[in-house]
C-alpha cells in the first residue's frame, strides 16, 4: 500500500515543471475564467468561511478527493473565485482548476482525472493561508512538520525535496535552494534540516 502512495506522490513530484509552473499560474497557465459571477468591486468583495482554509486529509475545506467536478464548481463558497487552466504534463494537456480567495492572486490548484465522469484528483495547496488542523502551512518549517504529523519518508526526485506523510494524506514539497546539491540524495526523514520551509502541499 505504501508503495502505491509512494508512487503516486513521485508521479507527482515527477511533474516538477508544471508544479512550478502552478505556483505561477496566473501568470504562465493558460487559463480561461469560469463563468461564474462577475467579479465584485474591491469594497463589495466576500470574505471566504475560514473552513475553507483547514487542509485535512483528502480534502481542502470544501473540496474533496473523489468529489465530481460538476459538484465541486456547484458549491464554490461566496468569496472564492475559480478559473479553469490548462496545463501540460509530460506532453498531454489536462484541464484543472484554481480556487482562490477574490483579494489574493494564489490559492489551490484542482487537478483531475477522467473516466466516465471527471473527478477530483489531487489538490495543490500554494496560499499560506490555508493551513492543516495542526497548523501546518506554506511557510511552515520541516522541524514543526515533523513535530505534527509522522513523516515516513523524503525523497528527491525530479528536483522536487519530498516529504511523505502517507497517514495524513499529505505530502510536503519543502524549499531546498539552501542545500548542496550533493547531499539532497543522500537526506532522509531524521537527517533534513529542521528549518527548511515547505513551499507547496499536496493532498491526494
Amino acid at each position: 500500500m505504501l508503495k502505491k502512495i509512494f508512487y503516486a506522490v513521485l508521479l507527482g513530484a515527477g511533474m516538477a515543471a508544471c508544479l512550478s509552473q502552478q505556483a505561477e499560474d496566473e501568470e504562465t497557465a493558460t487559463a480561461t475564467e469560469s463563468p461564474m459571477l462577475p467579479g465584485p468591486t474591491e469594497e463589495a468583495v466576500a470574505q471566504p468561511d475560514p473552513a475553507l482554509f483547514v487542509v485535512g486529509k483528502q480534502r481542502v475545506g470544501n473540496i474533496q478527493i473523489g468529489m465530481p467536478i460538476k459538484q465541486m464548481r456547484e458549491q464554490i463558497a461566496p468569496g472564492l473565485s475559480i478559473k479553469d487552466t490548462t496545463l501540460n504534463l509530460e506532453g498531454t494537456q489536462s484541464t484543472a482548476y484554481v480556487l482562490r480567495p477574490e483579494d489574493q492572486p494564489k490559492g489551490i490548484l484542482v487537478e483531475q482525472a477522467c473516466e466516465e465522469n471527471c473527478h477530483v484528483w489531487r489538490i495543490s495547496v500554494l496560499n499560506p493561508d490555508f493551513k492543516t488542523a495542526k497548523g501546518i502551512g506554506i511557510g511552515s518549517k520541516y522541524g514543526e512538520l515533523q513535530q505534527a504529523y509522522n513523516i515516513q519518508s523524503v525523497t528527491f526526485e525530479e528536483g522536487n525535496l519530498v516529504a511523505l506523510s502517507p497517514g495524513s494524506g499529505m505530502s510536503f514539497i519543502l524549499e531546498h535552494n539552501s542545500l548542496p546539491s550533493d547531499q539532497l540524495t543522500r537526506l532522509d526523514a531524521s537527517t533534513v534540516p529542521a528549518n527548511l520551509l515547505i513551499k507547496k502541499i499536496l493532498v491526494y
